[in-house]
C-alpha cells in the first residue's frame, strides 16, 4: 500500500492528510493487475464504521466520482 501525502489535501470530516490507496482491477482470464489506481484515502475516518458512508459521499461529492 502507497502511503505517499496527496501535497497538503486534507480529509474533509477530520483534517488529516490524505493518502494513496491503490485500487487493483483484475480479469478473470489473466494471472496479472490490468488496472491500478490509486485513490484517495483517510484511514481514520474510512475505519471508522458510523462515520464511513458520510466520509465516501463527501469523497464522492468532492471529487465527483
Amino acid at each position: 500500500m502507497t502511503t505517499e501525502p496527496l501535497h497538503g489535501d486534507l480529509c474533509p470530516l477530520c483534517g488529516r492528510p490524505l493518502t494513496l490507496r491503490p485500487t487493483v482491477v483484475v480479469r478473470s482470464n489473466v494471472p496479472y493487475p490490468i488496472w491500478t489506481d490509486y485513490l484517495p484515502y483517510c484511514t481514520a475516518c474510512a475505519n471508522d464504521l458510523p462515520n464511513v458512508q458520510r466520509w465516501n459521499d463527501l469523497m464522492n461529492d468532492r471529487y465527483g466520482i
